[in-house]
């Protein structure tokens, strides 16, 4: 038997700009090997190396994170949409959810290759948010009618006047501004759900 034992260190930005690291992670690929990070402490403006060395997006399921992964990998701004979900998935009973499509057959499993639904289990409501990994848009269930005060509260989030209409408030989550005024906006409509 051979084990081959391979330990890397540096920040993110390195790992990622290091030939030498992704020839590494590509040859222990369909090994049996555990690839991961030494710690799950993650910083502003992070990379996405974390998540190729195996550490899970967090509230996604096993079936959805090779998809949602895919799609952060598009993502400018995947840490801070990332930091998004992690902080909604630490509120009581929130989880992410892909998605029924319409075509699917009843043991189908939920698509996670386009949006998300950040639902609060248990609520007769069908979700607070709906988020999408690769722009980092999140759609709130709120309007701006019911409450113009939310203007206030994310004044870089924009009225949406097509879909359902009870999810009338959008914001794309860009930077650590954006981050903290779409948590904001979640929390208000997770709040109200």
């Amino acid at each position: 038997m051979k084990v081959r034992y391979v330990e890397l260190e540096g920040t993110p930005e390195e790992l990622d700009s290091s030939e030498l690291a992704r020839s590494l992670v590509a040859a222990l690929k369909g090994s049996a090997a555990a690839v991961s990070a030494s710690s799950d402490v993650r910083t502003e403006g992070e990379s996405l190396a974390a998540w190729r060395l195996g550490h899970a997006v967090p509230g996604i399921a096993d079936e959805g994170q090779a998809a949602v992964t895919a799609l952060l990998a598009k993502n400018p701004a995947a840490a801070h949409f990332v930091a998004f979900l992690r902080e909604a998935c630490s509120w009581e009973n929130a989880e992410v959810f892909g998605v029924k499509r319409r075509a699917a057959n009843p043991n189908d499993p939920l698509d996670y290759s386009a949006y998300l639904r950040l639902r609060k289990v248990g609520s007769h409501f069908g979700g607070f948010a709906y988020v999408w990994a690769e722009t980092g848009r999140v759609n709130v269930r709120l309007t701006y009618d019911a409450d113009p005060s939310l203007r206030d509260l994310a004044p870089d989030a924009f009225a949406v006047h097509t879909g359902h209409r009870a999810y009338r408030v959008s914001i794309d989550v860009t930077d650590e501004e954006t981050l903290r005024q779409a948590i904001a906006l979640a929390r208000v409509a997770y709040d109200r759900t």
